[in-house]
């Protein structure tokens, strides 16, 4: 077959797939609209919702910043005032610009700004952030049960370091609150788990205190035993061989 006749052939392949296309075309062109049509929106919400969600995560980013100020802010004595000249009302005591007075007092004005951002943007990574904030500073201020329920929303919805964090706080507010018994149960099960960065040596070690605080000593002889014995290189083990010479 000659060149010319091959090239030939080939065009009237091509004419009859676009006419064969075309025809089809005709047929289903309401169908193939509709196709369309579903692929922009498609389109169109994948869009909407990273934008959206970009938006969200902004702004949950932002009140936790804010509270993170607050947070971090100084502590310092009421300023004060100088003594009134006779017949002129006292100016009351002044707090310098950005401090508090008491530690407590910087706690108690961060922990809603913490809450504010975990309660309105859940979903966020910024959001679960400030769950593990706010739940960190209802320890502090003594509120533990509060502070339990928060560690425990960490734990479900967040994900990477965050809940392994919340799981170590969680245990540490149960023994604060002297629930001996729940600590003794979380901190078993964390130094059974595999799947922390904080050594076993150092849980079995927060174990055994737990032990000895619900006055299980020979619980917490043979915890702290156990890291003598199996951790002998950590420098938690010298901590360990201290603990039992107290007992």
């Amino acid at each position: 077959m000659k060149q010319s006749e091959r090239h030939h052939l080939k065009d009237n392949e091509l004419a009859l797939a676009l006419g064969q296309a075309n025809m089809w075309a005709g047929r289903n062109q309401r169908t193939l609209m509709l196709t369309i049509a579903g692929v922009v929106l498609l389109i169109v919400a994948a869009v909407g919702f990273v934008t959206w969600r970009n938006s969200q995560d902004a702004k949950a980013r932002t009140l936790l910043a804010e509270a993170m100020v607050v947070q971090e802010a100084r502590v310092a004595p009421v300023v004060a005032p100088d003594p009134a000249a006779p017949g002129t009302p006292a100016t009351p005591p002044a707090l310098q610009p950005g401090t508090y007075p008491t530690e407590r007092a910087k706690l108690e004005a961060a922990l809603p700004k913490y809450m504010t951002a975990a309660d309105r943007y859940p979903g966020s990574d910024a959001g679960q952030t400030a769950r593990y904030h706010a739940a960190s500073i209802l320890v502090g201020l003594g509120r533990f049960d509060e502070a339990v329920q928060q560690y425990d929303r960490v734990i479900a919805d967040a994900s990477g370091l965050l809940p392994q964090m919340a799981r170590l706080g969680k245990a540490e507010a149960q023994l604060r609150a002297t629930k001996y018994d729940a600590a003794i149960g979380s901190f078993k099960e964390l130094s059974e788990r595999t799947d922390l960065n904080v050594p076993k040596e150092a849980l079995l070690l927060e174990l055994a205190r737990a032990y000895r605080l619900a006055g299980k000593g020979d619980d917490a002889r043979k915890t702290l035993t156990q890291i003598v014995e199996q951790h002998a290189a950590s420098p938690f083990a010298a901590e360990a061989k201290t603990e039992l010479a107290k007992m």
